[in-house]
């Protein structure tokens, strides 16, 4: 409806163009052209009638109680009183007038009090009677001050009541401004935090690159090649390590069975070996490669003996058993063993050179650090990526809200208006 303009000849004394950080001021005038202003007639006497009702408070604080009271209602009385006398004063200090005199901050005063004052009467009603009973006089006067001040905030208010469509409408377009307000305040918001992350990956980015560089020039230098033929050698050492002990594992693999076996009769006590056979016998089962460096000949000739003259075994699986010790102590188990040993002692020294290297801890330092530092990168960008979305989901809003808000402006004015977004 465009009311403004059956009011003011279409608006002519409203500027057609407004800057949005001008418009409460440009609002303003749109208020006094639409209601002409107010009169501060109304402010003055809320301020007589506070400063009444002070004074009616403080009389009712200060009064005695009537003598000839029960001794329970008077100590009810006094501590209502003292509750009713709190609640005024804290009315009357929040009473405080205005020094604008238009209908949006008359509006906001008149409700603020009219509630206020509602609020006191709801949380002294209970006690009302009693304070009454002790103090009626002084009560009496207190209620007529504030019968005064409601007779008072209702003529302020009815001036809003005679266009109070008008009014609604104009509390639509503020209640929009501030939405707007607070989506471009996200926005900015949001643009800040893009900012910030924009300034940290740049940071990022560069140290990145020092760390990347610095690796380059580690593998360029010669100490670094030598370590990288001790790495190959180490992981062929490895292989071989795991190939001779899988051959190992092979060579004692058909005499597993017989040597559980023995354990089984020994812990059921069939049989009873002696501590070294037993020695023996735990050892091979434990760990071949260990055993193997140990009293190797020893053992089998032990477990060779007890196989041979017990029958725990069958013809078949004995014979088998006592063919393949007798294969083992014609094997070079010592050889087998030294090569073992020397692969291990091998590799031990290869384990040292590395880790006693400086470059390598700095290699792994400088990846280390490239790892997190892509890692940062990835979660920066996709930081700002989805930041980016929520502002132009946003600006899609705000867009619609500024359309709306235009709309308002033209249906108040009943004239195009321009609003200027800075």
């Amino acid at each position: 409806m465009k009311w403004l303009s059956r009011i003011r000849g279409k608006g002519e004394d409203i500027p057609a163009t407004v800057t949005f950080d001008g418009i409460d001021t440009w609002l303003e005038r749109v208020t006094n052209t639409l209601f002409g202003g107010l009169s501060t007639d109304a402010y003055e006497e809320v301020v007589l009638i506070r400063e009444e009702l002070r004074n009616s408070i403080n009389k009712l604080r200060d009064a005695s109680p009537k003598e000839d009271m029960p001794a329970q209602v008077t100590k009810i009385g006094l501590l209502s009183r003292d509750k009713m006398v709190k609640l005024l004063y804290s009315l009357c200090d929040r009473l405080v007038v205005p020094a604008r005199v238009d209908y949006r901050t008359v509006s906001e005063f008149h409700d603020m009090a009219s509630r206020s004052i509602d609020s006191v009467f709801r949380k002294v009603s209970k006690s009302t009677y009693f304070v009454r009973s002790l103090f009626p006089d002084e009560l009496k006067e207190v209620e007529a001050c504030i019968d005064q001040l409601i007779t008072v905030l209702n003529r302020l208010a009815r001036p809003l009541k005679a266009k109070e469509k008008e009014f609604a409408d104009l509390a639509h377009v503020y209640a929009l401004i501030s939405r707007i307000r607070s989506q471009m305040a996200e926005i900015e918001s949001e643009k800040e935090h893009i900012r910030a992350d924009e300034a940290e990956y740049d940071t990022v980015k560069r140290g990145l690159e020092r760390s990347e560089e610095q690796l380059r020039a580690i593998e360029q230098r010669p100490e670094w090649k030598r370590l990288l033929a001790c790495q190959s050698e180490l992981a062929a050492l490895k292989n071989e390590l795991a190939a001779t002990e899988s051959e190992i594992n092979n060579l004692f693999a058909p005499i597993q069975k017989p040597l559980n076996l023995l354990k089984k009769q020994d812990d059921a006590g069939r049989i009873q070996l002696a501590p070294d056979v037993r020695s023996a016998v735990y050892s091979i089962l434990n760990s071949p490669v260990q055993a193997l460096n140990e009293d190797i000949e020893g053992y089998l000739r032990a477990i060779r003996v007890v196989i041979h003259e017990n029958s725990i075994l069958k013809e078949s699986k004995r014979e088998s058993a006592l063919k393949w010790i007798d294969h083992l102590l014609s094997t070079d188990l010592a050889g087998l063993s030294a090569r073992y040993e020397s692969l291990i002692a091998k590799e031990e020294a290869l384990r040292r050179v590395l880790s006693e290297s400086s470059l390598k801890t700095e290699r792994e330092e400088l990846e280390h650090a490239i790892a997190t530092a892509r890692g940062q990168l990835r979660r920066l960008e996709e930081a700002i990526a989805k930041r980016k979305r929520a502002i132009e989901s946003r600006q899609e809003e705000l867009a619609m809200k500024k359309k709306l808000l235009q709309s308002e402006l033209e249906n108040i004015t009943g004239k195009p208006i321009v609003v200027v977004y800075e």
